[in-house]
């Protein structure tokens, strides 16, 4: 039997959920290829939007199933015990649903929790943390015991009880959308409290930010809850299975977005599209003030002495100078210019050698000298 396009929703729902699912994916791979960038381990807030992933897909596998059962298809044409295997099915990725979406708010809150360190947000992630917690719960009990017996929601013809399933489904994505927002705002009044500039808070406000498309998924899967109907399940479950894809790869999209940068500065550089460092560029260049044959500051205890009142640094005349390094062949004091960087240089009054590793160029070099009056 030959199917119409109208008539047929399967096409719709397979290239959508084939298409956010490796979005998701791919965004969870940049995610760890920037913790390698960063040469910094995973922490609790990667591992869970792993696991998150994990849930994503055991989704994916059940409405597959569904899909093979008929769903996406008018019920008319559709055999019965595909249907009622199709319900089952529903059951159980609902649950999944629920769980994934909990693992990836979680993420997200362990990684402003990493970020901001403040008894206030702390005490406000545990709050929100908690209401997500508690909310799976009674969500899980919920789908499960939606009908008493639980096999009246696939033969309704038993004796038993169901409440308003489309009303459960409601209820859920209202309770999704308000923790949702609630996780999106918690990091912008500590954002903007930072001793930064104006320009600043507000590109890390956009960072955060970026979330916001997540509650307009699972804003507009709300609005597709109306159009299910009990008389044509498998066809009309179809747009809502769809968005309930996109809901959850969103979720995961967002909370990587955030951790994205280095990943994308190391394809650059990787791709030869990362800028060339004044290091690189002037790696073979010596300057009258840097010995060549690996002395160090030439004549500046000399120069020192004569110009005091220019106070205790020696300014390079070019930046594009080699850096001086560590190995003394004499037993006076070493300084340690800039710690902050990673990376080490000395600069003394005896004789050194030079190393051309670091990349980070020094514009001036801080002299302190000991001096010793001695009177006869």
């Amino acid at each position: 039997m030959v199917v119409s396009e109208e008539a047929n929703l399967q096409p719709w729902t397979t290239e959508t959920v084939i298409a956010v699912t490796i979005l998701a994916i791919v965004s969870v791979g940049l995610r760890l290829l920037s913790r390698y960038a960063k040469r910094q381990p995973l922490w609790w807030d990667d591992w869970m939007i792993l696991w998150s992933m994990a849930w994503n897909l055991l989704v994916v596998g059940f409405i597959f199933g569904m899909l093979s059962c008929g769903m996406g298809l008018h019920a008319d044409i559709v055999p019965l015990p595909k249907i009622v295997l199709m319900a089952k099915l529903l059951v159980v990725a609902e649950i999944l649903y629920a769980f994934n979406l909990v693992w990836t708010k979680l993420s997200l809150l362990m990684m402003y929790y990493r970020i901001f360190r403040f008894p206030y947000f702390k005490k406000w992630a545990y709050i929100i943390g908690s209401f997500i917690i508690a909310w799976v719960i009674c969500v899980t009990f919920l789908f499960i015991f939606i009908c008493v017996p639980v096999q009246k929601l696939w033969y309704p013809d038993l004796p038993g009880r169901c409440i308003n399933q489309v009303g459960t489904w409601i209820a859920n994505a209202l309770s999704t959308i308000v923790s949702d927002l609630a996780t999106l705002i918690l990091p912008i009044p500590q954002v903007w409290k930072l001793q930064l500039k104006t320009t600043e808070k507000i590109a890390l406000t956009c960072a955060f930010g970026l979330g916001s498309f997540v509650i307009f998924a699972s804003a507009y899967r709300f609005s597709v809850l109306f159009s299910y109907s009990s008389a044509d399940p498998t066809y009309t479950l179809a747009h809502t299975v769809g968005w309930t894809a996109i809901e959850m790869s969103a979720g995961i999209v967002s909370a990587c977005l955030p951790t994205m940068g280095p990943a994308f500065q190391f394809i650059g550089r990787k791709c030869g599209m990362g800028s060339r460092t004044p290091a690189q560029g002037s790696s073979n260049i010596s300057h009258s003030g840097l010995a060549s044959n690996g002395r160090g500051v030439q004549g500046s205890p000399s120069r020192g002495s004569k110009r005091k009142s220019q106070g205790p640094f020696h300014y390079l005349p070019s930046e594009d100078a080699k850096y001086i390094g560590h190995g003394s062949e004499t037993g006076d004091e070493e300084m340690d210019l800039r710690p902050e960087h990673g990376h080490y240089a000395s600069a003394k009054a005896g004789r050194t050698n030079s190393c051309g590793n670091d990349e980070v160029p020094l514009n001036s070099i801080a002299v302190h000298k000991k001096f010793t009056q001695v009177t006869t």
